[in-house]
């Protein structure tokens, strides 16, 4: 219990100190100019109206909700490591990995904000617009957060151990593999059935893409923006097992966040 109170008062704090970021308010105010400049994007383009405003504005809310999980969230850890405040911290009963663990909470509500906000203005929009919104489409801003709570995590386990500018590339690292890794194996298999890879390269190949695939988290299947705006159904039970392995993989990531950081010698 007590461990669990140490989370929240540090989740509280740090919610309160990321909500004072001028980072976040203005990733918040280019992401609602770019939701309402969707509007403008919808009138132009020869595609459907709805079509554009769902697909723009659900883009805008992933890449938002990137920008403040790397800058502000890695900073988080870095601040108070360059303050020394981190010292007068853990100078108290608090274990390292409450420490870890309240940070991720903290900016994980800050993400929840945002993307209510965004929200809001999203459903806000359609209705202005004539557009049709749908309760389908909290489905894709959910999973949008899911990935957002993995990348979060992310973020955090650099961050305990790197520079920040390190930790931002390599977050944006993780991101852009966990987005490409399945094109990457379905393209290396096509690439060998046609016989364009064959014999040692095409094994190391394929050995590869498996390996990158495995292991990094695969954040492409939290965008079904397809699906939501054509109106296609999701499989059965798909933001269940998907929510299950968003929360194996935040666990595994703050598990080894909270161990490093543990190792770490502030003196």
């Amino acid at each position: 219990m007590q461990t669990l109170k140490h989370i929240g008062i540090i989740a509280l704090n740090t919610f309160r100190e990321s909500i004072r970021d001028k980072i976040l308010y203005n990733i918040g105010f280019l992401a609602i100019a770019l939701t309402l400049f969707s509007i403008v994007l919808g009138e132009w383009s020869v595609f459907d109206r709805a079509y554009v405003i769902k697909s723009t504005t659900l883009s805008v809310m992933s890449l938002s909700g990137l920008l403040i999980s790397i800058f502000v969230g890695i900073s988080l850890v870095q601040k108070e490591i360059q303050r020394r405040t981190v010292l007068t911290l853990l100078s108290k009963p608090i274990s390292r990995a409450s420490f870890i663990v309240g940070k991720y909470f903290g900016l994980l509500a800050v993400v929840a904000v945002h993307l209510m906000l965004l929200t809001a203005i999203y459903y806000v929009m359609l209705f202005l617009t004539g557009s049709a919104p749908t309760l389908s489409l909290l489905t894709a801003i959910y999973l949008i957060f899911c990935e957002m709570a993995v990348v979060i995590a992310v973020a955090l386990l650099f961050s305990s151990f790197s520079s920040t500018v390190l930790s931002a590339l390599f977050t944006l690292g993780v991101y852009f593999a966990g987005h490409l890794s399945d094109q990457l194996l379905e393209q290396v298999r096509f690439a060998t059935r046609m016989g364009e890879l064959n014999g040692t390269s095409s094994m190391l190949f394929q050995k590869a893409a498996e390996v990158i695939h495995a292991i990094f988290p695969g954040l492409y299947r939290y965008n079904v923006t397809t699906y939501v705006v054509h109106g296609v159904a999701l499989p059965d039970m798909y933001v269940f097992w998907n929510s299950v392995y968003a929360l194996g993989y935040i666990g595994v990531f703050l598990a080894i966040a909270s161990w490093w950081f543990s190792r770490r010698d502030f003196l």
